[in-house]
């Protein structure tokens, strides 16, 4: 304190922070620093699980629900249940099967390396070894009722319009009567033949089928079905080769006279998808309609018992990106484990099961 002019002035003195006070101030910042990045981490980590867990759920939900919806309305050729007609087929290109009962639903048992009891269909290329097949074969859900030309070799049948059907050029076609049934490739342009507002045709004429008879006359209790045949198996991905995908083939026949790959659509349902192992419920009781025992489809063929097939057992174990899980998880997958061992990678894998009753082998 000093005095100038009769004014008394005070001297303040600032003292700093100590080197001991700063490294304190710096290892607590550090701390909350680390415990950010940590808890960070830790969402993140926690994202990635929930995000993979929840596509899983998504692909598995979706791939189950259309395998089943297909499976389910195998053999429906518009009439009573369990009817057992084989078609007379003068389709240039046939389906892959002869279309009957017995055939609407063909399982394919992976028995081996590059193996399969009985052997996968020529179209289907890339299956993943080890992994089942299963092709289906039925009548679309909608259907349009002939309304005219039922002579047998007359080529222009008609059928009700509007029918919400959208029949197309060299599509195939199922016409039944309940009693007998033809599959044949409409030969003209349907959407172009709507005539009085109330009739549609569909032409089977001989350029895109063996002949334009049919194998009986048609009257008006009959209809006619767009005729499907999928087959659902598991390849590479289109966008990932390195991972596996469920696909489905559809077979969209041409007009060139041969079933071959050009035939077929291929959708790839979704990615992550390892491994389809496939059982089928057989009724071998005298007969109570019912499935009695769950076998493979080497089995049921061996007993040439498809006909008999009541239910299928669809079991699909599904698999995340690498890297999620913090280590390898093992998982049970049609009675084995898997994921142990040398070779154990940090995917999260999830495993659904569905069984399938066919509607149309019920009572």
């Amino acid at each position: 304190m000093y005095m100038h002019n009769n004014k008394t002035w005070t001297m303040n003195r600032q003292s700093g922070i100590s080197l001991i006070e700063i490294m304190i101030a710096l290892l607590i910042g550090l701390l909350v620093t680390f415990g950010a990045i940590q808890l960070f981490i830790s969402n993140k980590n926690t994202y990635r699980v929930e995000t993979a867990l929840s596509r899983l759920q998504e692909t598995g939900r979706y791939i189950v629900d259309t395998m089943a919806r297909e499976i389910r309305m195998a053999g429906f050729n518009g009439c009573s249940s369990r009817g057992n007609i084989t078609p007379n087929i003068i389709a240039n290109d046939p389906p892959p099967y002869d279309g009957s009962n017995e055939r609407a639903v063909q399982g394919f048992e992976a028995t081996g390396t590059n193996a399969w009891t009985p052997t996968i269909l020529a179209y289907l290329s890339n299956v993943r070894d080890g992994t089942d097949v299963v092709n289906i074969q039925r009548g679309d859900d909608c259907g349009a009722q002939v309304t005219g030309n039922f002579e047998p070799d007359n080529a222009n049948v008609q059928v009700s319009f509007p029918n919400n059907c959208g029949f197309y050029q060299s599509q195939p076609v199922l016409i039944t009567d309940c009693v007998g049934a033809d599959i044949y490739q409409i030969s003209n342009n349907p959407k172009n033949d709507v005539t009085g507002g109330n009739k549609q045709t569909t032409a089977h004429g001989n350029n895109v089928n063996t002949t334009v008879n049919l194998s009986k006359t048609y009257g008006p209790d009959s209809s006619i079905f767009a005729f499907r045949s999928y087959a659902f198996y598991i390849a590479p991905s289109a966008i990932d080769a390195n991972e596996p995908a469920m696909w489905m083939a559809n077979w969209v026949p041409n007009t060139d006279g041969t079933t071959t790959v050009a035939d077929y659509q291929f959708l790839e349902l979704g990615s992550g998808v390892e491994d389809m192992q496939i059982l089928y419920g057989v009724d071998t009781a005298a007969p109570d309609e019912y499935a009695d025992t769950y076998v493979t489809a080497d089995t049921v063929d061996a007993g040439n018992n498809w006909t008999n097939v009541r239910s299928v057992r669809v079991n699909l174990l599904l698999r995340s990106e690498d890297g999620v899980t913090a280590e390898p998880r093992a998982i049970t997958f049609n009675g084995a484990v898997t994921n142990t061992g040398a070779g154990a990678d940090n995917r999260l894998r999830m495993v659904y099961t569905a069984t399938i009753t066919l509607r149309n082998r019920l009572p």
